[in-house]
């Protein structure tokens, strides 16, 4: 009788302990497999999370939450998927400039009192307080 020893790797969410298998990947190549199936790997801290338990942090207020990143994103959430550090609540907006490309981080209360134009259906095309000011101005 043979036998033979076969080394495999899984990948395991810390939140639900579900396993994938990544066979006899190095650490850095199971990561990548992993994310490549939707997986969240946060390779400072080694933690793992399956597409069911992301977790994420807001960058402007530091407010947490968790979940599957497309329910996340139904609650507003503005999901970076490839740096989830860079992602925002649903109080936090990135708006940018259509005109200048200037751009700002905040509650959408507090940039709309500073004088942004919000775009709703498209935050990028939004329009900073100068050239809300310089549009009025040559009307």
């Amino acid at each position: 009788m043979s036998y033979r020893e076969i080394h495999e790797l899984f990948v395991v969410c810390d939140e639900c302990h579900t396993s994938l298998s990544v066979y006899d990947a190095t650490y850095e190549a199971a990561d990548n497999e992993a994310a490549d199936h939707g997986w969240q790997c946060d390779e400072l801290q080694g933690r793992h999370y399956c597409p069911l338990h992301w977790h994420v942090e807001c960058h402007d207020c530091d407010i947490t939450d968790s979940g599957a990143p497309d329910e996340l994103e139904a609650d507003g959430w503005h999901i970076d998927r490839d740096y989830p550090c860079d992602s925002l609540c649903p109080n936090h907006r990135h708006l940018a400039c259509r005109e200048c490309r200037k751009w700002d981080v905040g509650p959408l209360h507090r940039l709309e009192y500073e004088g942004w134009q919000v775009n709703a259906d498209d935050f990028k095309k939004s329009l900073c307080p100068e050239c809300v000011k310089n549009k009025k101005e040559t009307k």
